[in-house]
């Protein structure tokens, strides 16, 4: 999701919009095919992703700093999906999932029931949960309460203080709590252990598709170890190159023009009347003043201003979710909050927050400065009249972060076949110039477009899907400029 890192719930908590929801139940697994290099073993405690596919989990030992030797290890879990019925032996095929703080063995479970079974047939799917996330040393930060949740109005002095105050505590308790390992979590370092992975399945190249912010860590490795790469498909990325600064306008520029479209199907509903834009900010407006309760038996949790925007942000993702939003809005305008509430909160589920700030933060450049963020602040509030103001404390994002930075180089990649980058015309979170952008920048790359809403477009078109499971295959490229219906 962009730079993955979109705080939601205002100054009063911190919290996440997800690109691609994870989190599925326990369950019994069984055997699939050994690799060299890791010792698969029983997935109970992890993953079940029901009948027809084979799970079992791992653990791939890689250097903690590959500078010092006297770091130590990481344990790296990795799952292994695999589709009964066909071959008994297939080649992996590398997921890498979104935040950064997505939990990828996850993530890997949800996508063996949305890729296509081309793809299926012809790969086992390998996921793993990055450092710093889910089950491979998970990033714990501790973070007092900051009060009530509300926007913070960056334009006053009191507002600013606030931000500044929250983020400024928030990013040094999580220094204060990583020490000096802090910077040993990372874009780049992630890079490297992908590439120990690859060792321990036993390739000599790798097959990898990445989503969001794994489309930027698919695009760092293929620039640190191009020969090793032999497809990679990176679907959603952001633009390489950006500043903070940039990277949140783009994200709030691309939630307002989402709106647009939600707004225009939504005009010819029954669920709603008039101006919807209006409509909506009055809600937010109204909420911000007054929260409006839930309307449900037994649930006294009241819904804020920025929970209606949280909710709004959450089911512009995927357009499946506009008839919820609808309904919820029109509810919210009733009195009753419940539904709008629920959409927040499944927004707010499935990155961890802490891997997200660390890991972006080392990613960054320093800032930016108070007098940068006061002006685009103000910016921001004029120039994007639903978004601009919620979006704007991402500003203060790593603006006090200390420890050692890894800014990531421009992402250029000589591989030996070209990379398939793969963009979504009305993406919100990661809008459609970044894969334009991306593209670019490999230099080895062709651009696959769908005309369509949402984030991130495989495993949600089959048309881009036909076109990602003949590259994965057997390295067919798109041909230039093609173009998917929405």
């Amino acid at each position: 999701m962009g730079v993955g890192w979109v705080p939601t719930g205002g100054v009063g908590r911190v919290g996440v919009v997800l690109g691609l929801v994870a989190g599925l139940g326990l369950g019994s697994c069984s055997s699939v095919g050994e690799s060299a290099g890791i010792e698969w073993g029983d997935c109970s405690a992890v993953a079940d992703v029901g009948e027809g596919f084979e799970v079992r989990c791992g653990v791939v030992e890689v250097e903690f700093d590959p500078a010092d030797e006297g770091a130590g290890t990481l344990g790296v879990q990795v799952v292994r999906v695999h589709r009964l019925g066909g071959a008994e032996v297939k080649d992996p095929l590398v997921l890498i999932a979104g935040g950064p703080g997505q939990s990828g063995v996850d993530h890997a479970v949800v996508a063996a029931g949305l890729l296509p079974e081309a793809v299926l047939d012809r790969f086992d799917l390998v996921g793993f949960d990055p450092r710093g996330v889910g089950r491979s040393r998970p990033i714990r930060c501790e973070h007092a309460d900051s009060g009530t949740p509300t926007f913070p109005d960056l334009l006053t002095h009191a507002g600013y203080a606030r931000a500044a105050g929250v983020m400024r505590g928030i990013t040094e308790e999580c220094a204060a709590a990583l020490g000096p390992k802090a910077a040993l979590f990372s874009t780049t370092a992630t890079a490297g252990d992908i590439d120990r992975i690859r060792v321990a399945l036993g390739q000599s190249t790798l097959t990898y598709l990445g989503w969001s912010y794994g489309a930027k860590l698919g695009a760092e490795y293929a620039r640190r170890y191009p020969d090793k790469v032999r497809a990679a498909v990176l679907d959603a990325p952001t633009a390489p190159g950006t500043t903070w600064i940039e990277t949140v306008e783009g994200q709030i520029a691309g939630f307002e023009a989402s709106f647009d479209q939600f707004a225009a199907w939504c005009g010819t509903q029954d669920r709603c009347d008039g101006d919807v834009r209006r409509s909506v900010g009055e809600l937010v407006r109204k909420a911000q003043a007054s929260p409006i309760p839930s309307g449900r038996p037994g649930d006294d949790v009241p819904t804020y201003g920025v929970d209606v925007v949280d909710a709004v942000v959450a089911s512009l993702y995927d357009d499946a979710r506009w008839p919820d939003l609808a309904d919820g809005l029109g509810e919210a305008a009733d009195g009753d909050s419940g539904t709008l509430r629920e959409l927040a909160e499944a927004g707010r589920g499935g990155d961890s927050e802490d891997a997200l700030l660390v890991i972006n933060c080392n990613d960054s450049a320093p800032g930016p400065t108070e007098s940068e963020i006061r002006a685009a602040g103000a910016r921001f509030s004029k120039e994007y009249p639903l978004f601009g103001v919620w979006g704007s404390w991402q500003l203060f994002g790593c603006a006090f972060w200390q420890p050692a930075r890894h800014t990531l180089q421009p992402p250029v990649a000589a591989t030996p076949h070209p990379i398939v980058v793969v963009g979504t015309r009305h993406d919100p979170a990661t809008p459609y110039a970044g894969a334009v952008a991306m593209a670019a920048s490999l230099g080895n790359a062709e651009l696959l477009t769908w005309e369509g809403q949402g984030h991130t477009a495989v495993g949600r078109n089959d048309c881009i899907n036909r076109y990602v499971a003949d590259y994965l295959a057997s390295l067919t490229v798109p041909p230039r400029n093609t173009r998917c219906a929405a």
